[in-house]
């Protein structure tokens, strides 16, 4: 029996460097410098008590497609923040 390399090869998921669902975002506040790190998820796996965030939030919906050096506006508490992507990690 031979083995193909090559398609094995074909089969290996992409490491891109964008974010995606399953990912975690590690990102800096630009403004307080404060660092967060946060797991993509679909919506219906979201933990709002820990770091699990839905791409269907705000927040999470700005990050997915972005790449390290990306800087995003995040709205909350009635202000808005600038948060730079410093590490995608899948």
């Amino acid at each position: 029996m031979s083995t193909n390399t090559d398609s094995a090869e074909l089969l290996r998921s992409a490491r891109d460097g964008e974010a995606e669902v399953g990912e975690r975002v590690t990102v800096i506040d630009l403004t307080t410098g404060a660092v967060r790190d946060y797991r993509l998820v679909p919506a219906h796996d979201a933990d709002a008590a820990g770091d699990e965030l839905s791409v269907g939030s705000r927040l999470g919906s700005a990050l997915v497609g972005r790449h390290v050096g990306d800087v995003v506006e995040a709205v909350g508490n009635g202000h808005v923040s600038r948060l730079e992507v410093v590490e995608i990690d899948g």
